[in-house]
């Protein structure tokens, strides 16, 4: 079956959302769970958080930003246009729980990805704190639906042209002064998670990281989204996203997120005239200089 795009909007800075009629998937994805989008036939897996869905409709709804071809080619799309596959959901489901006050921090299209987590956490009775970055005051999304959400927000932008000036490790050590936390929800880039798991590992406070690894085919059998885990590899796709962040290699993690330019280098080599045979060849060399690592 085709999935047909219900409705779409433009946030910020390149940043999209779509609304996707996907009945059956809608019924059963839970926060932080993830979906894999093929736009069109030879179109690159796209896997993206599912950021809502709405049970009436039948629809999810996902936030992405246009960073490659695939991704501006999803940007592209208008209402009422088809998508060929949709596979999901993927991945574990965040882990919801009371346990008291919830400090949830991100930055970039990662406030997007934090806001069902979020609603869940609250929904069970726990205390939430946010904490979000951006770049500007234009980058920042999804704010009003994150204030309806934490008990408390505190906004930063790199440029100080919104609320606070700095980064969300700057409020993370004020809050962590003034407050008992028992949990700190992470989604960000691996040098924040890494700075925020250290603070943490500093006060012995449990922390989660949603790690975005590379993934080629999203179901565990390319190996390509391997993260270093307490001295084991284990696959984002199917183990995770969520991890330790106490526990996750990030030095491995980050070598793992620079092959993200073999995969560049892949798919423009393929986009080029040439033979079957040297387009596999090619895939075979991406996928060994990832699994080598």
């Amino acid at each position: 079956m085709n999935f047909k795009v219900t409705n779409k909007l433009t946030l910020a800075n390149n940043t999209k959302r779509l609304d996707i009629l996907a009945p059956a998937i809608a019924k059963k994805v839970k926060p932080g769970q993830f979906v894999s989008i093929v736009i069109g036939e030879g179109d690159e897996r796209i896997p993206l958080t599912v950021i809502d869905q709405d049970l009436k409709k039948g629809t999810i709804t996902i936030i992405f930003k246009e960073a490659g071809d695939s991704t501006k080619k999803l940007g592209e799309l208008s209402i009422n246009d088809d998508i060929q596959t949709i596979l999901g959901p993927l991945g574990r489901p965040s882990t919801i729980e009371k346990v008291g006050r919830i400090v949830c921090i991100t930055s970039g299209i990662g406030t997007a990805q934090i806001l069902p987590i979020c609603r869940a956490l609250k929904n069970v009775g726990n205390k939430v704190v946010g904490i979000v970055g951006a770049r500007t005051r234009r980058s920042m999304m999804v704010e009003a639906q994150m204030r309806l959400t934490c008990d408390k927000l505190f906004c930063t932008t790199e440029d100080g042209s919104y609320e606070r000036k700095g980064v969300v490790t700057d409020v993370l050590t004020e809050v962590l002064e003034r407050n008992e936390v028992n949990l700190i929800y992470c989604i960000g880039s691996a040098e924040m998670m890494e700075a925020v798991s250290q603070m943490s590992r500093d006060k012995k406070i449990k922390t989660i990281v949603h790690l975005n690894p590379i993934m080629v085919d999203c179901m565990g059998m390319c190996g390509s989204c391997r993260v270093k885990v307490d001295g084991k590899y284990v696959l984002g796709c199917i183990d995770g996203p969520e991890f330790d962040g106490h526990l996750v290699d990030f030095k491995d993690y980050k070598i793992r997120l620079n092959a993200f330019e073999e995969t560049e280098e892949w798919r423009k080599h393929r986009l080029q005239p040439k033979t079957k045979t040297n387009e596999t060849k090619t895939f075979k060399r991406f996928l060994s200089g990832i699994l080598r690592n």
